[in-house]
C-alpha cells in the first residue's frame, strides 16, 4: 500500500488548465497527485484533496490568480506563473470528509481503527476479535501487504488518517487468510480459549478446525 503523509505533500495546479475548464464543467475533483477530474466515476480508489460541485459558477473569472485565489482559499494558494502551489494539509478535515465514502476504515491516534466500512470485512474483524486478533493487527496487515493508499497526518505528536483499497474482493480473500493464519498460531500458543461460545462461533464462521 502506498503511504503518504500529507504534510509533506505541495502539489502544482495548473490554473490554465482549469481556466479553460470553468465555462464548461461543472464539477472537478482533485486527487493526492494533483490530478483533476471532471467526473465522480473517475475518482474510484483514489485519495480526493479537492472537490467543487459548481465550479461553472466561477465562469465569469478570467484571470488565472484571481481563480486560483477564489477556488482554493483554504488551502492557502501561491502562484508562480500559471502554476499554482497548494498545499492540501491546510484543508486535512474537509479531505477526511470527502473521502468518507471511500475509505476502509479511519484510524485516530486515541481511537485506532474501530470500524471496518466494508460489511464483509467488519464481519471478519468481529469475529476476529475472540480469536485475539485486533483490528489494529488487521489494519497494519493491509496496509503492509493490499493495494491502495494510506493517506494520513503525522507529526509525531498528532496522528490521523485513512485508507483507500484498490481490489474489496481480493482484499477480503488477503484478510479472511490471514486471519485463519493468525488464529491457528494463537490457539497453538494457547492465547484462546476454545471453551468460549464466541470462539467456537469464531472457528466455526472461519472454518477453523482445532
Amino acid at each position: 500500500m502506498r503511504k503518504i503523509n500529507i504534510k509533506d505533500i505541495l502539489l502544482d495546479i495548473d490554473i490554465v488548465q482549469l481556466l479553460n475548464s470553468n465555462n464548461i464543467k461543472k464539477t472537478i475533483y482533485i486527487d493526492i497527485d494533483g490530478n483533476v477530474y471532471d467526473n465522480k466515476e473517475d475518482t474510484t480508489n483514489k485519495a480526493i484533496i479537492y472537490e467543487n460541485l459548481e465550479f461553472d459558477k466561477f465562469s465569469h473569472i478570467s484571470e488565472a490568480k484571481a481563480l486560483a485565489n477564489e477556488i482554493f482559499t483554504a488551502y492557502k494558494p501561491v502562484m508562480l506563473g500559471t502554476t499554482c502551489k497548494i498545499k492540501p494539509l491546510n484543508n486535512w478535515q474537509n479531505i477526511i470528509d470527502l473521502n468518507k465514502n471511500e475509505m476502509l476504515y479511519f484510524d485516530h491516534q486515541s481511537d485506532g481503527v474501530e470500524i471496518f466500512e466494508d460489511k464483509e470485512l467488519e464481519e471478519y474483524g468481529w469475529q476476529a476479535t475472540p480469536l485475539e486478533i485486533k483490528y489494529r493487527e488487521l489494519s497494519d496487515f493491509i496496509e503492509n501487504n493490499c493495494d491502495g493508499t494510506l493517506l494520513f497526518y503525522d507529526n509525531e505528536i498528532q496522528f490521523s488518517g485513512f485508507a483507500i483499497i484498490n481490489d474489496i474482493v481480493k482484499v477480503r480473500e488477503q484478510v479472511k487468510e490471514f486471519i485463519i493464519t493468525k488464529a491457528k498460531e494463537n490457539i497453538s500458543e494457547k492465547l484462546v480459549e476454545l471453551d468460549d461460545d464466541d470462539v467456537i462461533e469464531a472457528l466455526e464462521f472461519f472454518n477453523i478446525e482445532e
